[in-house]
């Protein structure tokens, strides 16, 4: 009484093992989230430092490319070739200006040779349109690539004359000719150092209305594309250049993530920092703003992989706890409904114990007192003896035959079997104790005798236990039909009955150990082995056991069992002849002698 008041006061280990895995999965989970989130924010501080210094290297970019005229090309043709009307010389260098620096529209030119063709202007280099200048025989003439442009060209001289007042190297303008504004940048060389009068005027022109519509779009094309979208798997990033008063150049409007870096640069197309104080006249300071930002696909795309193998990783570990304990749930059931099984077995045996047992100790007592006086009351006696020693010894062997069925180091002693004279002598031997209780087993001659390599005694045994189980559950038929015959590459053999049948819910359980199904009912003798036990004497074979029912009209066992070959699982062992024989008990080891085998 207190034992089972303490059972069911204890708490139930399982319950324990699913709150246990609760808290480990919530605890996996919430630490998962806390490291996305830490993560989260070293990938945007990293994202963050990467578009700061792409940033540094497109303003320096910008830069180099602002500055490159006045570095590279205006000083590429020294002063005693210019004075000496070398300006073939400088056309070549002008053609490469042009090409690497698309903000400059037009580089102009002012010596006394072009005073003589083109009195009070500058002569242009590129752009569009022109006027030719070639006085001669065009390539032999040193002006042969340089054209007109007279009111553009004598504003431009205008610009330098008036700067040069201030004897000062450079000068840098901002004017608006028509409707086009444009930056002049104007470069004097004197004739002597006291910069009293100058001898060549060099320059270039920007046209601003370009710099906004063409000049970013071709500057990404040429330099920033590598430095935005990189091939060696590193994040790619978006430009966004705006000017001064807030109107955005390139880029277009596009929603900016969190993660962007900004750097301002001056709009001058000179560098003012080398030659500031060598300058007649600077141009106002006009401050454009460059925005550089992960595009947002990569961005959010780069986060959403880190997301989810982490979350791939975690839940995986959450899923293989679960799983666990599923196994672990799974094997408690299977171990509770074994120990009903064992308990049910043993009450059941000893339910079929207790009678013989009964009989043998009242009968044993009777004839102990010597109350028996007749002898046909002697031999009723006798009867009781023989029948219930007879019944105890069935349930033993019962016993016996399934702790040797499940036994894997068991052998079998396997020799050439002709299944149909097996099964003919098994009805026979088993038949005889039913008929007088008006059963009837009846073995079809199909004409077939299948050959099989095989335990004689397994197979018969496994033959008996299908035979039996068709008398159990044959209900008002006491008929059973034996069939041996071949399909394809098996040897079968038929048990038919036409009996209550098996319910179809029920057909995938009966081949389990102390299973016993509703019809057991009507039946209180066995220990739900039978069937378990053919099933793994045919299994040991490499045969199967094939169940066709329908409820109400009977059932169909059928054994299946390879032609010609041995079907052990294990390498045959050779055991005692006649070792099943004498297990069989009485009945079945009388037939066996009979058949020479024991």
């Amino acid at each position: 009484m207190f034992t089972t008041l303490d059972r069911l006061k204890r708490p139930d280990p399982v319950i324990f093992a699913i709150v246990a895995l609760l808290c480990a999965s919530t605890l996996v989970v919430y630490l998962q989230h806390r490291a996305l989130v830490a993560l989260d924010r070293q990938t945007a501080v990293i994202l963050q430092k990467v578009a700061e210094q792409t940033a540094t290297a497109v303003n320096l970019e910008i830069r180099r490319t602002f500055d490159g005229p006045v570095f590279d090309v205006l000083p590429a043709v020294n002063h005693p070739l210019l004075a000496a009307g070398r300006l073939d010389l400088l056309a070549p260098h002008y053609a490469k200006g042009l090409n690497a620096y698309p903000h400059v529209e037009r580089f102009f030119v002012w010596s006394e040779l072009t005073e003589a063709v083109a009195p009070g202007e500058v002569l242009f280099y590129g752009g569009r349109g022109s006027t030719p200048v070639s006085r001669a025989e065009g390539e032999r003439d040193p002006l042969h690539l340089f054209y007109r442009d007279s009111p553009m060209g004598r504003r431009v001289l205008e610009t330098a004359r008036r700067y040069a007042k201030s004897q000062r190297i450079y000068a840098a303008v901002s004017e608006r000719i028509g409707q086009t504004p444009y930056d002049f940048f104007v470069r004097l060389l004197y004739t002597d150092a006291a910069r009293t009068r100058f001898f060549a005027v060099l320059g270039f022109l920007v046209n601003l209305d370009t710099v906004r519509t063409r000049l970013f779009p071709a500057l990404y094309e040429r330099q920033f594309a590598a430095l935005l979208d990189p091939r060696d798997g590193s994040p790619p990033f978006q430009m966004q250049v705006v000017d001064d008063t807030g109107r955005i150049v390139f880029g277009g409007r596009m929603a900016l993530p969190a993660v962007a870096a900004r750097s301002r640069f001056a709009l001058q197309f000179y560098p003012e920092e080398d030659i500031g104080p060598r300058m007649a006249s600077g141009i106002p300071s006009r401050q454009w703003t460059l925005v550089i930002s992960p595009r947002a696909q990569s961005a959010s795309s780069t986060i959403a992989s880190t997301r989810t193998q982490s979350y791939w990783l975690s839940g995986l570990s959450v899923l293989l706890m679960i799983v666990a304990l599923a196994f672990a749930v799974q094997s408690r059931k299977r171990a509770e409904q074994l120990a009903r099984v064992q308990a049910d077995f043993v009450a059941h045996v000893s339910h079929q114990l207790k009678t013989p047992v009964s009989l043998l100790s009242a009968v044993g007592e009777t004839l102990a007192l010597d109350r028996v006086r007749s002898p046909e009351k002697l031999a009723q006696y006798v009867d009781i003896v023989r029948g219930e020693t007879s019944r105890l010894s069935a349930l033993v062997e019962r016993i016996l035959e399934f702790s040797r069925a499940g036994d894997s180091r068991r052998g079998y002693e396997l020799e050439p079997v002709n299944l149909a004279v097996l099964a003919r002598e098994t009805v026979e031997a088993f038949g005889r104790a039913l008929s007088s209780n008006g059963y009837r087993i009846q073995v079809v001659d199909t004409g077939a005798a299948p050959v099989v390599v095989a335990d004689p005694a397994a197979i018969e045994q496994a033959l008996v236990n299908l035979l039996d189980n068709a008398i159990k559950y044959g209900g008002e038929s006491r008929e059973v039909t034996v069939q041996v015959g071949i399909t394809r590459s098996d040897a079968t053999i038929d048990v038919i009955d036409r009996g209550i049948g098996i319910d179809p819910g029920e057909r995938a359980r009966i081949f389990e150990r102390f299973y016993r199904g509703a019809g057991a009912a009507m039946n209180r003798r066995g220990f739900g082995l039978g069937l378990a036990i053919a099933q793994e004497l045919v299994a040991a074979h490499r045969g199967r056991i094939e169940v066709e029912s329908t409820p109400g009209s009977g059932s169909t066992f059928r054994i299946r069992i390879p032609l010609g070959h041995a079907a052990a699982e294990h390498e045959p062992r050779r055991i005692l002849p006649g070792f099943w024989a004498r297990l069989r008990g009485p009945r079945m080891a009388g037939e066996a002698r009979r058949r020479g085998t024991a």
